[in-house]
């Protein structure tokens, strides 16, 4: 899970520690590509914003209509450390670890047993 203090109305890939990965993805997102995050706990759909000056694209993203008004509320506590992760959850590196370990589950039959679960 990733951090970031709050420094700004939107959200800045490069103010996000933890996660080089969660930066990349914000980083190379087209200009109308919406992305799922969840802050402190709570998703919200945001977009890339451009360059006011330029119409360039930057490492920032900004919420959507929807979920604006609790990210104004979450910028009553600028200067705090906040939670950020992608709203998808990722694949455990322990789990991944173990499946290439325990090769004997790894059949055909179990896969049509169990992937659905």
């Amino acid at each position: 899970m990733a951090t970031m203090i709050l420094r700004d109305e939107v959200l800045r890939a490069r103010h996000i520690e933890g996660d080089p990965d969660l930066a990349r993805a914000i980083r190379t997102l087209s200009p109308d590509q919406p992305i799922v995050l969840r802050i402190e706990g709570q998703p919200m759909r945001f977009r890339k914003v451009p360059d006011r000056a330029t119409g360039q694209p930057t490492d920032a993203i900004g919420p959507d209509e929807a979920d604006a008004a609790a990210w104004r509320e979450l910028q009553t506590r600028r200067g705090a450390t906040i939670t950020v992760e992608p709203e998808a959850p990722r694949t455990d590196p322990y789990l991944l670890s173990l499946s290439a370990t325990l090769t004997e589950w790894n059949s055909p039959e179990d896969a049509a047993a169990y992937d659905g679960l």
